[in-house]
């Protein structure tokens, strides 16, 4: 037996014309990855840009196939085994981009490797040696899998575990007309720029009107070198002379409009982005809104910067996004003073809303920022004069933390903020816009708010209707598990009814549009039937009984008359909470139990001595989410499938009423998205806290107890099951007197 399993190995390793035939199908394999990206690269741009992107790849596919050449001359014919190998690290040199772990790259790698050299191997002793059962074995080896993958690659992907399709919150239903359905006003359309772009015939001969370009040098770099030579000589124009161009949207009638922004995030620059949001400047302006969807295609990014080496490319443009927002207004402030203009008068510059998608989302934030001050902060001899009256930011799928002036992240004051993000959004994975939402405050605006919405099952692409499905560029989209993700016609419905309900509530202060901001499940009515979602909120007007901000104190609550006790509890931290690439830049406090039918695990914020009156009308509300691991020391944990807590309130006669957070609805696990068609591949946390926002009405435990005095309510008391051990993230406790 022993030597028949020697006989078989010694006859399987391959021979020198066997490791020749095995090298040549690694290069042409890894010349025809590369190649089909060359391809690719030319097709989805059509331009000398793609070209030169494909000349690069061609290139180093030519220095390669002479290495060999020589390596064969002069060298040995199994030198070619080390290069051709070197041909498949190449492949694996653009392979990271999915933003794989490396190990899992070279294991992705390593296998795919091997089957090709099974297969090659077959095939050479087939044709060598004739039919022969070795031979044919190496070729099933090496095919069947083979084939599996191309299959795999192809597919749009599968679900993995049980989907997502919980309930929405309850609550009473609004009556109010579905911010998602046409306004009432007429629309036209028309544009406006510099009237010379090389490129784009609507921002040539196609303006309606004439814009003035801008010098943005102080606030760009990497607009120079062999790379900046080739996006000037496509666009026409460098960092000293930027257009200020757009799309726009007018409603019918006189005005004065209120006027939204709307500026899309970094895309392949040859592929205009800013065409995909006409969804949303249509329907916005039938709403008696300015809408203008803003050019800044020529900020963003293309491979064939390489041409400039591997860190080419224009640098931290972050804040010239930002600033070319305003640049734009400025020329709106112009068109709206200027008699012998038709905007002139039409223009209410009051009533600013600024949209941003992916790094547009924190373009917007910057861009408010920018507007209160009067020099640039990276180079003060660039002066500012803006000083618009910005009233909201929506930011969908936001990038973070990418401009950080004085080594810290840009922070907003007092300005209304929505942030939409998706589960399973490929290209910013972590729900970035949360951190952003964590740092607003609110020092003199009484009624300003912040709302956060993660809508699960969508993804990054689909909210700019040119971006579409795939969140990263071909081939690399083939990697994407795209099979869970929402309609897209869905998703831009969802983004049309939050997005102009946000700016009813803003500009036209429209108190019914607020509470649904504040609280999507009053309109979930609206929502693509099936639409799941998790919402928080916040607004200057609560009084914040604890948000875990204040100090190390775990007792204290964020009011002088507030503490907080923890009772029959095996965890009991306040922390840092981490998203899947940074913290959130806010503190919760973590609580855990195990299951103990003799314990009463609970939490309690006491509140005795509360210097204000409340009413049956005031709402009580909490963030929570249920983490994903266990008690310390617990064995054989898992995360339940929903959880259900007892709230009980207590007032100063010690009379007490309890209601179920499933009255609302069960707290369920974070949402586990798989992003990729191999998991492995995708080096980010599998999960993330995303807060759910839980809102009561204090009349609603006086219904349970009418002797309830809510006058004098002293605690809130959240109850865990003794039956099921947990662990969860609890924030933002707090009390409205508005309702909201």
């Amino acid at each position: 037996m022993w030597s028949k399993l020697k006989s078989w190995v010694a006859r399987g390793l391959p021979e020198s014309e066997t490791w020749i035939a095995m090298s040549r199908a690694w290069f042409w394999c890894g010349a025809l990855v590369l190649s089909a990206f060359a391809i690719t690269l030319i097709s989805t741009s059509g331009t000398i840009y793609g070209l030169l992107g494909a000349v690069i790849i061609w290139g180093m596919i030519v220095l390669i196939v002479i290495g060999a050449w020589l390596a064969l001359l002069f060298i040995n014919k199994l030198s070619a085994f080390a290069l051709f190998s070197v041909l498949l690290l190449l492949v694996a040199f653009y392979v990271p981009l999915l933003g794989a772990d490396p190990l899992s790259i070279v294991l992705v790698l390593g296998v795919i490797w091997l089957f090709i050299s099974l297969l090659a191997s077959g095939v050479h002793r087939l044709s060598k040696r004739g039919v022969n059962t070795f031979g044919i074995v190496l070729c099933v080896l090496g095919s069947v899998p083979l084939l599996v993958i191309i299959v795999a690659f192809f597919m749009t992907g599968w679900s993995s575990g049980k989907p997502v399709n919980w309930p929405p919150i309850a609550a009473a239903q609004s009556t109010s007309k579905n911010p998602g359905l046409p306004g009432d006003y007429s629309v036209s359309r028309l544009n406006y720029g510099s009237g010379v772009d090389s490129q784009r015939e609507l921002y040539a001969a196609g303006v309606n009107w004439r814009s003035e370009s801008v010098s943005a040098e102080r606030l760009l770099d990497g607009w120079e070198g062999p790379a900046g030579w080739t996006r000037t000589a496509y666009w026409g124009f460098d960092a000293s002379a930027l257009p200020v161009q757009g799309r726009v949207w007018l409603p019918g009638g006189d005005g004065p409009f209120p006027i939204v922004l709307m500026v899309h995030g970094n895309h392949e620059m040859e592929d205009f982005s800013d065409t995909g949001y006409d969804y949303l400047g249509e329907h916005i302006a039938s709403h008696g809104v300015i809408a203008v969807s803003v050019d800044e295609n020529f900020l963003n990014s293309s491979i064939a910067d390489l041409v400039g080496g591997p860190e080419a490319g224009l640098e931290e443009e972050s804040d010239a996004r930002a600033w070319l927002l305003l640049q734009h207004l400025n020329q709106w402030r112009g068109w709206n003073r200027d008699s012998m203009h038709p905007m002139y008068g039409k223009v209410d510059l009051d009533r600013v809303v600024l949209i941003g998608h992916s790094r547009g989302g924190e373009a917007v934030s910057e861009a408010v920022v920018f507007n209160r001050l009067s020099h640039y902060p990276d180079d003060a001899l660039e002066t500012f004069d803006f000083d618009f009256g910005i009233k909201g930011v929506i930011a969908i799928a936001p990038v973070d933390h990418q401009y950080h002036p004085r080594d810290r992240d840009t922070s907003m004051v007092d300005v209304n903020y929505l942030v939409i993000h998706g589960s399973h959004d490929s290209d910013v994975t972590s729900y970035s816009g949360a951190a952003t939402y964590a740092r607003l405050r609110f020092d003199q605006c009484e009624d300003c708010f912040k709302a956060g919405f993660y809508l699960v099952n969508a993804n990054h692409g689909q909210f700019n209707s040119s971006w579409g499905r795939y969140d990263r560029g071909m081939p690399f989209a083939k990697f994407l598990n795209t099979q869970p993700l929402m309609d897209p016609e869905n998703q831009r419905t969802v983004a049309r009814i939050l997005v102009t309900g946000f700016i009813r509530a803003v500009v036209f202060d429209e108190p019914e549009y607020r509470r649904f901001i504040a609280r999507p499940e009053t309109g979930h009515q609206w929502f693509p039937q099936g639409t799941s979602y998790l919402s928080n909120y916040r607004d200057a007007g609560q009084i914040v009984l604890a948000d875990y901000e204040e100090d190390a104190d775990v007792t204290t609550g964020s009011k002088p008359w507030v503490r907080v006790i923890g009772t029959d509890l095996g965890e009991w931290k306040e922390a840092e909470v981490a998203l899947k690439w940074r913290d959130l830049d806010s503190a919760a406090v973590l609580v855990g139990w195990t299951a103990d039918e003799d314990r009463s695990p609970g939490y309690e914020v006491q509140f005795a001595d509360a210097p204000i009156r409340l009413a049956p009308a005031m709402t009580l509300s909490f963030g929570m989410a249920l983490a994903k691991d266990g008690v310390k020391g617990s064995e054989d944990f898992s995360v339940p499938d929903s959880l259900d807590i007892r709230l009980e309130i207590v007032d100063a006669a010690e009379r007490s009423a309890v209601i179920n957070l499933a009255s609302r609805r069960v707290l369920y696990p974070q949402v586990n998205p798989v992003l990729f068609k191999l998991e492995m591949m995708d080096s980010d946390p599998a999960s993330e806290v995303v807060f759910q926002r839980y809102t009561f009405a204090l009349r609603e435990w006086l219904a349970v107890n009418p002797d309830l005095d809510i006058a004098t309510l002293t605690r809130l008391k959240l109850r865990f099951p003794t039956d099921i051990p947990a662990k969860v993230w609890l924030d933002d406790v707090a009390i409205s007197p508005d309702g909201y």
